[in-house]
């Protein structure tokens, strides 16, 4: 019976939204958009946080668009149009348990004294997605976020300049700020021209008064997380369904990750994927520029997935990077585990794990990799309903069953982090 009236007072949602959008179709476009958005909050999530459906959430009510430069705070839902951009001061602030839903095209701009902050809860997380309805959505509907801090870690190729349709110089000469915990970033990656995508969360010489805990990146079209140059931190990092690198380090990027999981989707989920989808891509330097300080980061407990997408390494590596790699587990790609290209500077690597007969593929500083081939199974204890493209209420478990439990980002000390609603795993 319960089932019944939820399922009635939402038909009774969408009539009358529709009807509304129809009676005020004169209105000013932003109203009807802000109606049409409202449709989505009649829909009931399949599985994982129903809060990116819009479920139990306001109507938004509220656009952001063209330039904040003063104190801006979201608390409940609002509309994301156009290129937004954080500056001069500018601060944006979202509360737990809000959502921002993205015009298509749209993406967030925090640059030059601006401040993003978003920090939810396991109860309450934050989630900035796609504003088409579910069901409907797609990789690469909006752009996603970036943040371009001031840091002195950076390629020396010049000019630097950023992704997106209005690029901007980087290092800034102001710090940005962006501080985000339990967040979701869906649909993002919005290829601006052939080549020029942008990520679900881009980071430019971000410096370490920004943090990124508890984020998901789900189904983007480019990358999940990328990090040109910068010292910013991050943990507990997931990213499901991308359609290239989960995890892309450049430009001397010195920042330390740990506890990280990145799974692939199966192709038939949608979604144009790239035509070398690593779990991690990671470049010491621009171009194989010799500058004092190619990427070193610092790597700890982490899990890669494949769904044996032709093209994909687990982890691929090149132009001097060095970097500190622990306790890592990599599985299920069609190309091989690693792959090292004439990468001079050694990177060290303890515990790190690849698939029995994937091998690597070695040309300098990766020789000590070449015999970890060791995982057979899946080194996880399931993938639940990501091999239905995220139907159903099976949810994955990434605890690690590979090393007693304790290598991967899922080991069994740091407990379930994953889990408890705050994460999304629907394909559209």
């Amino acid at each position: 019976m319960k089932d019944f009236i939820n399922k009635s007072i939402r038909v009774a949602l969408i009539t009358a939204f529709t009807v509304g959008v129809l009676a005020n179709c004169q209105k000013k476009k932003e109203d009807n958009t802000l109606l049409l958005a409202a449709l989505l909050f009649a829909n009931q999530g399949i599985a994982g946080s129903a809060l990116c459906d819009g479920v139990g959430v306001p109507a938004p009510t509220q656009v952001l668009e063209g330039t904040i430069t003063t104190a801006v705070t979201v608390s409940g839902s609002a509309l994301l149009k156009g290129t937004v951009n954080v500056t001069n001061g500018g601060s944006l602030t979202v509360s737990p348990g809000s959502v921002i839903f993205a015009d298509i095209g749209s993406s967030l701009f925090v640059f030059e004294g601006g401040t993003l902050t978003a920090e939810g809860t396991i109860n309450r997380p934050i989630c900035f997605t796609s504003s088409q309805a579910v069901g409907g959505r797609a990789p690469g509907n909006w752009g996603g976020i970036l943040v371009l801090g001031n840091s002195s870690i950076a390629a020396n190729t010049a000019p630097n300049t950023t992704e997106g349709v209005n690029k901007r110089s980087y290092p800034g000469t102001q710090n940005a700020i962006a501080r985000l915990k339990y967040v979701v970033i869906e649909f993002a990656g919005n290829e601006v021209s052939p080549g020029d995508e942008l990520n679900g969360l881009s980071s430019y010489t971000v410096t370490q008064d920004s943090n990124y805990d508890f984020v998901q990146i789900h189904r983007g079209l480019d990358d999940g997380f990328e990090w040109w140059g910068g010292n910013v931190n991050g943990s507990h990092l997931l990213v499901t369904g991308g359609m290239d690198d989960d995890f892309d380090m450049d430009e001397g990027f010195q920042g330390t990750l740990t506890h990280l999981i990145g799974v692939k989707y199966p192709t038939s989920c949608g979604g144009t994927v790239s035509s070398d989808p690593h779990g991690f891509e990671m470049d010491g330097t621009e171009n194989g520029d010799a500058i004092a300080n190619p990427s070193n980061p610092l790597v700890t407990n982490f899990t890669s997935i494949g769904q044996e997408v032709t093209g994909g390494f687990g982890m691929r590596l090149r132009e001097r990077l060095t970097g500190r790699f622990s306790n890592g587990l990599v599985y299920g790609y069609a190309a091989g585990n690693f792959r090292c290209d004439a990468n001079t500077n050694p990177a060290t690597w303890t515990n790190v794990k690849g698939q029995s007969g994937k091998g690597a593929t070695i040309d300098g500083g990766c020789t000590n990799l070449t015999n970890n081939t060791e995982i057979t199974t899946l080194p996880i204890t399931s993938l639940g309903n990501i091999t239905d493209c995220g139907v159903g209420e099976n949810l994955p478990d990434f605890t690690t069953t590979f090393g007693n439990g304790s290598l991967g980002g899922g080991s069994v000390a740091e407990g379930k982090w994953w889990s408890g609603g705050w994460t999304v795993y629907r394909a559209k």
